[in-house]
């Protein structure tokens, strides 16, 4: 029986680890997107390098509007997408800045993350065919990683000279304390009822 359950929980575990790698790999692969044409996932390969950049490609029918706003609203499309990936990117650059930090210090660090993710992203592409307008932005990874580190080096340096100045000004003070108040023999009578 103990060998049929050990069986059970290996499956078990197996199986589980199975689709995680799974979802691992559907989420971290480049996948073919249906709505973008294949001719054009290919132009699209060739402008970019997933190794060393994040993109999106956004895209937008064309309407009664014209091509000129369904670009508006395909760049509006790409960049969106292209934020998301960019809050990844740098959580996973803090989380690693953070790796021997402890927790009341991340609380401190935390609240500059949201503040990460507007970046200048470029225009790789546009293209338009009979019903639909696509773009393409890219943001190098690099430069994501390096002012990632800039802008967490510069908050801890403006936290610690703020409390670095809390200190200074209360080294400063000058403190009156009446003499009998530290006397540990004062006669403190007063009855609470």
């Amino acid at each position: 029986m103990k060998k049929f359950i050990f069986l059970i929980c290996i499956f078990t575990l197996f199986l589980s680890g199975c689709s995680s790698i799974s979802t691992f790999i559907d989420e971290n692969l480049p996948k073919k997107n249906t709505t973008i044409p294949v001719a054009l996932q290919e132009q699209i390969a060739t402008k970019i390098n997933p190794e060393n950049e994040l993109f999106a490609v956004g895209n937008s029918n064309i309407d009664k509007s014209g091509a000129i706003i369904a670009q508006a609203k395909a760049n509006k499309h790409a960049k969106d997408l292209l934020k998301e990936q960019i809050k990844k990117e740098i959580k996973i650059n803090f989380n690693t800045f953070m790796l021997n930090t402890d927790n009341y210090s991340k609380g401190i660090i935390s609240p500059v993350l949201s503040d990460l993710t507007d970046y200048a992203v470029d225009v790789k592409g546009a293209w338009e065919n009979d019903t639909s307008v696509y773009s393409l932005f890219a943001v190098d990874r690099d430069k994501i990683t390096e002012v990632s580190k800039q802008v967490f080096t510069g908050y801890l340096g403006d936290v610690s000279g703020k409390l670095n100045s809390i200190k200074n000004k209360i080294g400063d003070m000058e403190i009156n304390v009446p003499a009998n108040s530290l006397d540990g023999n004062s006669n403190n009578n007063e009855v609470i009822d």
